[in-house]
């Protein structure tokens, strides 16, 4: 989770699904044996790792001085390879945790990645926050597979998550991050703690930024019409980052982001992808991507590891948990205010979580048919599974719309009684009075009061006063 400058290099640096993978191992292990320590907001970043990316969306653009020396060649056109490891926390083991992730890849290339983390506060509610996080990437994969067949198609990935947001009519939230290859770029929307790294040459050298409400709430996406303040795909940082064949892209939860450091993510991933060298892109990507939820669950069962999180929490502590507690779902996350309290600022170890992860590998389209068929396998059986799942879903998306409309029917009908009442009194305002003031002026007290008498009002008081109330009667 540690940020630093630049990096001091932008070659592009092979990994084993790309040419020259001995002579590139040999400068990843440089990279990775290399480098100091520094800190920023409590999170360690040891070996140099940078976290710096181009971001064209809300956030402040961050472009490095450097990228412009990013060489592509003309022409060329990228595909991410992906395949995706899952470790759900030891208490949601039979359900299957609560995240979700999907990749998609058509025998063209390009490819897309998605990953969403349901919130787990909505258990108390009797709902499944893994539900609607699977739903969302299903969602978010079939507008991305929509928008396509337009022949005038430019990824937009704000717009690709609006959709999901929109068609995932379910109760629950969740963070959502989606990344797509397009050309020589990778064009990406984050929302949450949920995140992403580029990774090349063993080092990181473009990363997401987090987004929280305060510390250990998320953004998250939620079914408007269910949840009016939940934060919207339009909240989402958006970036546009080049790439090049074999840069490892790399997806994660806040189960990966909260117990591992930056450096230590780039050294796994890397590794593991030498390990399986010369067995194609798909195997790089899957190797990378269990290793990295291995190594975040051991840090998670570590009590003497001084993990992302806990250093975070420290920071928290110190501040005196100054930061606001409003936001969007911020009662769902109310477990969090109670976090920064239990830290004492010594290792604390990890934490545990869902662990999600994707990678993607970098290829070039026209080089790598095979592993670009061999993912599109896998995106098959994906789809297959996400299909049966979307299927179930359709139950509770009806009991949803049902609430949803019976709310509207609620609120509908307080409003036609407000206005009716509104109208009402407004009527009575307009109305003559009863009595015009001349004829009152002329009654004596027995007949003012007998006319309050008979109308319901108070009769006591001075003459005066009694007038005044007779006064004020509006003619039916």
């Amino acid at each position: 989770r540690g940020r630093g400058p630049p990096p001091t290099t932008s070659t592009a640096m092979a990994t084993p699904f790309a040419p020259s993978a001995a002579r590139v191992l040999r400068g990843a292990r440089g990279a990775i044996a290399g480098g100091s320590d520094s800190t920023r907001g409590g999170a360690r970043m040891r070996f140099g790792v940078v976290r710096s990316a181009i971001v064209v969306g809300r956030a402040r653009s961050s472009r490095s001085s450097r990228s412009s020396l990013l060489v592509t060649r003309a022409g060329s056109k990228y595909s991410l390879v992906a395949a995706g490891a899952n470790l759900p926390h030891p208490d949601k083991v039979d359900k299957g945790g609560e995240d979700a992730w999907f990749a998609k890849i058509g025998p063209d290339g390009g490819g897309a990645m998605y990953l969403a983390d349901g919130v787990g506060g909505f258990n108390e509610q009797g709902v499944d926050p893994g539900l609607y996080a699977r739903v969302l990437t299903y969602e978010a994969a079939k507008a991305f597979d929509a928008a396509k067949k337009n022949p005038l198609f430019s990824p937009d990935p704000v717009k690709i998550m609006r959709e999901a947001q929109e068609n995932t009519k379910l109760p629950g939230a969740s963070t959502c991050v989606l990344v797509s290859c397009d050309g020589t770029k990778i064009r990406a929307a984050n929302l949450g703690d949920s995140g992403f790294r580029v990774i090349r040459g063993g080092r990181v050298v473009r990363a997401s930024d987090p987004q929280e409400h305060y510390f250990n709430c998320p953004y998250q996406l939620a079914y408007e019409p269910l949840s009016e303040d939940t934060d919207l795909a339009s909240d989402a940082l958006t970036y546009e980052i080049d790439v090049v064949p074999g840069d490892l892209v790399v997806l994660g939860s806040d189960g990966l982001f909260d117990n591992v450091f930056d450096e230590e993510i780039a050294e796994v991933a890397t590794a593991a992808a030498f390990s399986v060298a010369g067995a194609g892109a798909l195997s790089a990507a899957r190797a990378s991507a269990e290793a990295l939820a291995r190594t975040a669950r051991n840090h998670a069962e570590d009590p003497l590891f001084e993990s992302p999180y806990a250093l975070d929490a420290a920071k928290e502590k110190a501040s005196a948990g100054g930061a606001k507690r409003s936001g969007p779902l911020g009662m769902l996350n109310a477990f969090a205010a109670g976090a920064a309290s239990a830290v004492t600022g010594k290792k604390l170890g990890g934490k545990m979580d869902d662990i999600t992860v994707v990678v993607g590998a970098v290829v070039a389209t026209d080089a790598a048919k095979e592993d670009i068929a061999a993912a599109g396998k896998l995106t098959a059986k994906l789809q297959e599974t996400a299909d049966k799942v979307r299927k179930r879903a359709a139950g509770e998306e009806a009991k949803t719309l049902r609430s949803v409309n019976l709310r509207n029917e609620m609120d509908a009908a307080l409003k036609e009684k407000v206005a009716e009442k509104e109208a009402k009194v407004k009527a009575e305002k307009a109305a003559p009075p009863e009595f015009p003031k001349a004829v009152i002026d002329k009654m004596d007290a027995a007949t003012v009061r007998k006319l309050l008498e008979e109308r319901g009002l108070p009769t006591s008081g001075k003459i005066d006063r009694l007038r005044e109330r007779l006064g004020a009667v509006k003619r039916k």
